[in-house]
């Protein structure tokens, strides 16, 4: 039996019947893969091409995606970012005079500057000396303010003012403000001075 392959350029002839029927199958073999290959192949979308113009998507973060919260130190909001003097008057059932704002206003046009170390603009607080909620008929009065700062690397309002709690008090706070000028809250912690104050310092 002699297989004969037709073809214009070529021409095969294979006189075997096994050989012929095993090139057969092999081109056949061929033409599956072939077809295969090419269902399989991906196709390409607007998101894959390459041409100018065209950018990746970007992913928009959803609408309702809950904002950061204020972080926290050890469990509680910084002394910075709330009115300390209110939140301890609110313990002790008190609350600021409606004419605070405009008192404390009045102040820091007269002391624009924490009187510890200079500081100008956002932090400055208005201290009283006495506490108001300890001493009420002082809140108002302006011998009884001084300015200070309440910023990060130096709290002098809590460290100078309170020494280091909010509910206490430093009467020497004028004093004090000359001893540690322009010093860090660090160095003002380290100082066995200010660590003996805040031994003795008063508690309600």
């Amino acid at each position: 039996m002699n297989f004969h392959l037709n073809n214009p350029l070529i021409h095969i002839y294979i006189g075997d019947p096994m050989v012929a029927a095993a090139f057969v199958a092999v081109v056949l073999l061929v033409l599956i893969l072939t077809l295969r290959q090419l269902r399989t192949r991906p196709r390409r979308t607007q998101r894959h091409r390459s041409r100018r113009g065209y950018a990746p998507r970007r992913k928009h973060p959803p609408a309702d995606k809950k904002k950061k919260s204020i972080p926290k130190g050890n469990g509680h909001i910084p002394s910075w970012q709330k009115d300390a003097g209110a939140r301890v008057a609110n313990k002790y059932g008190m609350a600021r005079s409606p004419e605070w704002p405009r008192v404390a206003q009045e102040h820091l046009s007269r002391e624009p500057a924490c009187v510890v170390c200079g500081h100008r603009g956002q932090g400055l607080q208005v201290h009283h000396i006495k506490p108001f909620h300890l001493y009420p008929e002082l809140e108002l009065d302006p011998r009884n303010l001084i300015t200070l700062c309440e910023i990060r690397g130096r709290t002098h309002h809590l460290l100078i003012g309170h020494l280091d709690d909010w509910e206490s008090y430093n009467i020497h706070v004028r004093t004090d403000a000359k001893r540690y000028a322009h010093q860090s809250a660090t160095a003002i912690k380290s100082n066995p001075t200010w660590q003996h104050e805040v031994d003795q310092r008063p508690m309600p």
